[in-house]
């Protein structure tokens, strides 16, 4: 039911509007009916209403300047001006201070009745979306907090910080931490047990993650498919103590979901003291989860606790590994030597971690392996070999001795390059010495028409051929037309002329010229 207050300073103009309009039609009643502008904001302030219908023109308190004051109380009320006078200025001011509508004295109660209908239309319209706005605002929290953990700090500042406010969010602490549980066995679990068994495993984890954190200030808690991010906020004096609770509570969850089937590892991030640096420490909670790799009897990870120090989180730079890449394409093994010293002198004048620099090394062959997998070179022997070792990584007692293993790597990663290279120059070949054996019989069939087949330049595959097949394109050509010629000479009683035009010739003279080159004699001595 939408509440109506209808004011004019003149008492028939408010009884003709009561009394013209079918208000139950549009699921509306009357409840205020005033006299004055100032009267209607008093009313207004006691109880609100949907709809106001107001006459401009009033001694006290014009229409314009209360409806800019009951705007400012109710920024959603529908206001409709009446004026007895057609004036366009009044019409612009109304509708700049965001009034529904303008209509001018004398009523037309039909022409009312329609604007009412609209009017009532849009409440209907905007409290059906304000009750989703509503039901939409845990979703809303959520995508707050995910951006948080994704957004760097300034642009998290940018977009979310308007939010705070709106969604009721209580953040101002000393200390945040984001700590991600990931389901290691998911895929095993859901194969096994069906999703939505799975699925009731995963709420009843939840639900111990949430009653632990009760002992924070705050906590937020996200549910992935296969993962549950945590943000954690806490007013301590001191950093370390809340880490340890942190520990605390992670060792605690994971003792009482171990005989549940759940492989559960968590990863524990930097504790950071500026909300917008909550990214920083879902970085480092991933990053943590990485050394599950390195350490598969541990479950409970923290880059602290792995590195004796806060992980870096600098990416190698493109160039460098894309350095390294052309040294292996190039075969440059004393450059490669090089590069590989300079490499591991880097990474062990920057961080005093073995655990760190077997990552930082797994990550660039993991940007190798991509590359000669986009060469549509096998690389499965390699995968093993790196596999192989990193599953024993504390056998390499000095650096030197790994990354003289890198280079070992590198050089067979050269190899393949090496052969695979020369296996694509011989299925190019042979592909350019089909082409020329199934069409020899075209006149004009030539470099340029068969290096478009192979689709490579003319220069390289002349240069390219000639190498390894020991002879011209031009000289194959010739060779496989005398060829064919010669068994239409010796099987055959076509004349010269039908010869020479099946076997590619343009006219009967050159081919006998030709054929005299290459074989010492003329087309018909040879049939002789």
């Amino acid at each position: 039911m939408k509440n109506i207050m209808l004011v004019d300073d003149n008492s028939i103009s408010v009884e003709g509007i009561y009394k013209n309009i079918d208000w139950p039609s549009l699921d509306a009643q009357v409840v205020h009916m005033e006299y004055s502008g100032l009267s209607a904001i008093e009313s207004l302030k006691e109880e609100s209403v949907d709809v106001i219908i107001s006459d401009i023109e009033m001694p006290d308190l014009d229409g314009i300047t209360m409806s800019k004051l009951a705007l400012s109380c109710n920024p959603y009320i529908k206001i409709i001006l009446i004026s007895a006078y057609d004036k366009f200025e009044y019409a612009k001011r109304a509708i700049r201070i965001g009034v529904y509508d303008y209509i001018e004295k004398p009523i037309d109660y039909g022409y009312l009745y329609e604007k009412l209908q609209g009017v009532c239309a849009l409440i209907d319209q905007e409290q059906h979306n304000m009750e989703l706005l509503r039901a939409s605002r845990p979703a809303m929290i959520e995508k707050f907090f995910s951006d948080l953990m994704h957004y760097s700090g300034r642009e998290a500042s940018y977009h979310l910080s308007s939010h705070i406010q709106y969604l009721d969010l209580d953040l101002d602490y000393h200390y945040f931490n984001v700590t991600i549980f990931n389901v290691e066995n998911a895929a095993d679990l859901k194969k096994e047990l069906g999703v939505q068994h799975y699925e009731m495993i995963l709420y009843q984890v939840r639900d111990t993650i949430s009653s632990y954190c009760k002992i924070f200030d705050s906590f937020y808690l996200i549910k992935g498919f296969d993962l549950f991010e945590l943000i954690l906020c806490q007013n301590s004096s001191n950093a370390n103590h809340f880490l340890q609770s942190i520990h605390k509570i992670a060792s605690s969850i994971i003792k009482e979901h171990q005989d549940s089937g759940l492989s559960l590892n968590i990863g524990i991030g930097n504790i950071v003291s500026n909300l917008w640096n909550t990214h920083l420490s879902f970085q480092s909670a991933q990053h943590a989860l990485e050394y599950r790799f390195f350490f598969p009897q541990k479950n409970i990870f923290d880059t602290w606790e792995a590195l004796g120090q806060n992980l870096s989180l600098e990416p190698f730079s493109d160039t460098r590994e894309d350095e390294l890449i052309r040294l292996i394409c190039q075969k440059d093994y004393k450059a490669l030597e090089v590069w590989i010293k300079d490499f591991s002198s880097e990474l062990e004048n920057k961080y005093q971690a073995k655990d760190f620099i077997f990552v930082r090394t797994y990550t660039l062959l993991g940007r190798l392996l991509k590359f000669l997998y986009e060469l549509n070179i096998e690389t499965k022997d390699l995968e093993e070999k790196i596999v192989s070792t990193y599953s024993q990584l504390y056998s390499f007692h000095t650096s030197k001795k790994f990354f003289s293993w890198l280079y070992e790597i590198c050089t067979l990663a050269c190899q393949k390059l090496d052969h695979s290279l020369q296996t694509y120059h011989n299925q190019l070949c042979k592909s350019a010495l089909s082409y020329i054996q199934e069409n020899y019989q075209n006149n004009e069939l030539c470099l340029q028409e068969i290096a478009r087949f192979v689709n490579v330049s003319p220069a390289y595959l002349s240069a390219l051929f000639k190498k390894n097949m020991h002879a011209s394109i031009s000289d194959t050509i010739t060779t496989t037309r005398i060829e064919a010629a010669c068994q239409y000479l010796e099987n055959s009683n076509l004349s010269l002329k039908e010869i020479s035009e099946k076997c590619g010739y343009a006219n009967q003279y050159y081919f006998s010229t030709s054929f005299k080159k290459f074989k010492g004699i003329s087309p018909s001595a040879y049939r002789k």
